[in-house]
């Protein structure tokens, strides 16, 4: 279905090589802004706030700052790199990335940046509570009053902001063991395999040799028959195509990483 916001292909393969809509070229970063501004301030709006609330902090400047920011390690991409995996492994058309895996209303990742945004404009720490009808609100704790302010999405068909992440954990739990199991190799190994891929960590990095107990001509053919099990394993999942099961994979393969070697990882280049 065609989308009139989309700014288009060459636009966003422009951004996706930087991150930053200011660096395109003027009709790639003017098209790119108004697409992602909607998206921002629409989310805003599902998310109880409105457009006065953000002043005069620019959507689209945080919006970059996300990708070249989040969950970083020194100078590097590891979220774009990521999402550039999946685009290259899954074979997803730009415009499905953008309209679905980025900004779909049911579950895109402009929920997470939406909610960064906020907490970052008003100093509060986002978390989700269950109330006594077993509804999960979205609450923001010092908020001022009593220190805690609950707000509930206005759109009830966007689940990602309430969803119950455990059994997502166990289906990625499973996929790493089931990794392990036809590889051969222990979980701590797949695990550091998966998140140094997708953390754009070079497999030759000494920690990453390390924990893996192989040199680096072994490291690769490794990680290579891992990559094609992994894509395999995550046809059969359900619910694998969502942002969200990938970004808790990605936690649970950094949470089984051994203390030795997350240390060496962490430790400043």
């Amino acid at each position: 279905m065609a989308n009139s916001r989309y700014a288009g292909d060459d636009a966003w393969t422009e951004w996706f090589e930087i991150c930053s809509v200011s660096g395109c070229s003027p009709e790639h970063a003017a098209a790119l802004r108004a697409e992602i501004e909607s998206a921002m301030y629409g989310q805003l709006v599902r998310s109880g706030f409105s457009r006065a609330d953000a002043g005069g902090d620019d959507p689209v400047a945080f919006f970059d700052s996300y990708f070249r920011l989040k969950g970083s390690r020194d100078a590097k991409k590891p979220l774009k790199s990521y999402f550039a995996y999946r685009l290259e492994m899954e074979g997803t058309s730009l415009f499905s990335f953008v309209c679905g895996t980025l900004f779909g209303s049911a579950s895109g990742r402009i929920h997470d940046i939406v909610i960064d945004w906020i907490a970052s404009l008003k100093g509060w720490k986002p978390r989700t509570v269950k109330g006594d009808d077993g509804r999960r609100r979205l609450s923001w704790e010092n908020a001022g009053g009593e220190g805690l302010a609950a707000v509930e999405l206005a759109d009830d068909s966007d689940p990602a902001a309430f969803i119950d992440v455990d059994p997502l954990s166990r289906q990625a739990e499973a996929v790493i063991g089931r990794i392990s199991s036809k590889l051969k190799v222990e979980k701590p190994a797949v695990a550091l395999l998966l998140y140094a891929t997708a953390q754009d960590i070079s497999i030759t990095e000494p920690a990453v040799l390390e924990g893996l107990g192989v040199g680096k001509s072994r490291a690769y053919a490794v990680r290579e028959k891992a990559m094609e099990m992994l894509e395999r394993e995550l046809r059969n999942v359900e619910g694998s195509d969502d942002p969200l099961f990938g970004r808790v994979l990605l936690e649970c393969c950094e949470a089984g990483l051994s203390p030795s070697v997350r240390r060496r990882l962490e430790a400043p280049l």
